[in-house]
């Protein structure tokens, strides 16, 4: 049971990541490149402001993120890592992390954002994984616990939309478990078109469309809720 808001992280994670806690569809693991499967935009790489005036960087993944992907699972509490797992995960081995830091750029792809003053440490991840050959991608994130409650995985999130809008995915998908109010509360604050479904395990399944009505980034910027 949830005891107060520091429990309350920005995680979800799609069913078809993992078994129990293997990767998906391991066969898939053959065809993954350097990261260097598409050619970067400009927008894949910069700099969010937070509320509070803090200026956070952020890049695409990169295969030599996956020693800082496993520093900052370490640093996740145990109810941030079951929120983003939906299980007990003390660590992330080393090919657990080799997988999420090689993506192919188009179909898989993700931004970190780093610490201000230690640069060379993960704060924030944002992911989405295409379904197949659909214009549909399933959603993860997570933010480092001290981060939590201060915007950033909101502004990541709207940077992945604009980077999945260029490679053709047109929806986000998630399952997020209900008490995970502050993921259901990002994913609203984005203000886009979503619809939710109760699932028959006790999760939430959203659906995110990416196309917006003109500006609706403008009229969500100034969202205070308890986004991650």
């Amino acid at each position: 049971m949830i005891q107060g808001r520091e429990w309350q992280v920005l995680c979800c994670r799609g069913h078809r990541e993992f078994g129990g806690l293997g990767m998906k569809e391991p066969a898939r693991e053959g065809l993954l490149v350097d990261g260097a499967g598409a050619p970067l935009a400009e927008e894949d790489s910069g700099s969010v402001e937070l509320p509070d005036g803090t200026s956070v960087a952020y890049h695409a993944i990169a295969p030599d993120n996956a020693s800082a992907l496993q520093r900052f699972h370490h640093r996740l509490s145990e109810r941030s890592i079951y929120l983003r797992f939906f299980a007990a995960k003390p660590e992330l081995s080393d090919r657990e992390a080799g997988y999420f830091a090689n993506v192919d750029g188009t179909n898989r792809f993700a931004l970190v954002a780093v610490d201000p003053e230690r640069p060379e440490e993960i704060i924030g991840v944002v992911s989405f994984d295409r379904e197949g050959t659909t214009e549909r991608a399933e959603y993860a994130a997570e933010v480092e616990d001290r981060w939590q409650g201060r915007g950033l995985g909101l502004a990541l999130t709207r940077r992945l939309i604009g980077a999945a809008q260029k490679r053709d995915v047109r929806t986000f998908t998630a399952f997020v478990l209900p008490k995970n109010t502050r993921m259901l509360h990002l994913l609203r604050g984005l203000g886009l078109p979503e619809r939710l479904r109760y699932e028959e395990d006790g999760t939430d399944y959203v659906e995110i469309d990416l196309s917006p009505p003109q500006n609706t980034s403008d009229r969500t910027a100034g969202i205070r809720g308890p986004q991650g």
